[in-house]
């Protein structure tokens, strides 16, 4: 699936690096990180050291609810700390 979202492509780059059941890339190679700047969505590229634009990438392995729009995802074991003012 083509995707634009940035909290959907980082969800999906969390779920590569943690998981490896899904794979990001775009037609230069497959990404590590997403940024947008100014309005273009810009992404790295795995081994090249800068940031390329790109219209969208590619989202492949990904489960139905990681390509939800809205959805926070935590990486499994993820510990989530509670603040000592909500108690």
């Amino acid at each position: 699936m083509q995707s634009t979202n940035i909290r959907q492509i980082k969800a999906a780059l969390r779920d590569q690096a943690f998981l490896g059941n899904t794979r990001v890339s775009c037609p230069m190679g497959p990404v590590v990180a997403v940024r947008r700047r100014k309005g273009q969505l810009r992404v790295m590229i795995r081994g090249w050291g800068r940031w390329y634009p790109a219209e969208s990438v590619r989202i492949e392995g990904a489960g139905p609810q990681l390509l939800q729009e809205g959805v926070v995802w935590f990486p499994p074991g993820a510990v989530l700390a509670r603040s000592s003012l909500a108690d």
